[in-house]
C-alpha cells in the first residue's frame, strides 16, 4: 500500500501539467529581487574619494488580464529599498525609488511547462532624495516616465500557478546631476483565477 501511495505521488509531482487556455482570466503576481543603478557615484570632493550609492533589494506586485494564450496587459508597481550612503563620516544620503508600470506582456510557451516571457511598456519612475550633514539638507523628490523592457521566463506548476524569472530594465529615473539608470533580477509567482 506505501508503494502504491508513494507511486501516485511521484506521477503527480513528474506529470506534465495541460497547456492552459487562460484567454478572458485575470492574474495577480509578486516578485522579489535585487536592482542595480548606474549613475549614483558622487564625484570626489575636497579630498573625499568617490562614492556609489549601493545597490537595493527590490518588491513588486501586478495584476494582468490574459487577451489571449500568449498576449496579456500588466499593470505593476515596485518599490526599490533604500540606498543609503554613508560618505566618509561627513554625512548621509539616502536614495528611495519606486515605479509605477504599464507593459504589454507576451508569453511563447516552449511546451507545456515553461514559457518565455517579454515586457514592453512604460515606467512612472519617482526618486527621493534625502541628505544631512555634509551632504547639506537635501530633500528632493523627481519624477521621469521612460520605456519599461523585460525578458524572462516562466515554470507552470499547474493551469493556475507560474513561477517566473525576469530581467527588467526600468529606464530612467530624473535626477541631479545625472538621471540614476535602474535594472533588476527578480523571482516571483503568479496565479490566475
Amino acid at each position: 500500500m506505501k508503494k502504491v501511495t508513494l507511486l501516485a505521488l511521484l506521477s503527480v509531482c513528474i506529470a506534465t501539467p495541460a497547456l492552459a487556455d487562460n484567454t478572458g482570466r485575470f492574474y495577480i503576481a509578486a516578485d522579489l529581487g535585487t536592482a542595480s543603478y548606474s549613475n549614483t557615484t558622487v564625484p570626489a570632493v575636497g579630498g573625499y574619494p568617490a562614492a556609489t550609492f549601493p545597490n537595493p533589494n527590490l518588491f513588486s506586485i501586478a495584476g494582468g488580464y490574459h487577451f489571449s494564450p500568449m498576449l496579456a496587459a500588466e499593470i505593476g508597481y515596485t518599490k526599490f529599498g533604500d540606498s543609503t550612503l554613508g560618505y566618509f563620516g561627513i554625512g548621509d544620503a539616502t536614495l528611495g525609488m519606486h515605479s509605477v508600470q504599464v507593459a504589454a506582456v507576451g508569453t511563447y510557451p516552449l511546451n507545456p511547462q515553461f514559457d518565455l516571457i517579454g515586457k514592453l511598456g512604460f515606467s512612472s519612475n519617482t526618486e527621493d532624495l534625502t541628505g544631512t550633514g555634509g551632504f547639506a539638507p537635501i530633500n528632493s523628490s523627481n519624477s521621469k516616465t521612460d520605456l519599461l523592457i523585460g525578458i524572462g521566463a516562466q515554470y507552470n506548476v499547474n493551469s493556475q500557478t507560474s513561477i517566473r524569472a525576469q530581467y527588467q530594465s526600468f529606464g530612467k529615473f530624473d535626477s541631479y546631476p545625472n538621471p540614476v539608470k535602474a535594472t533588476a533580477f527578480t523571482l516571483g509567482v503568479a496565479y490566475t483565477f
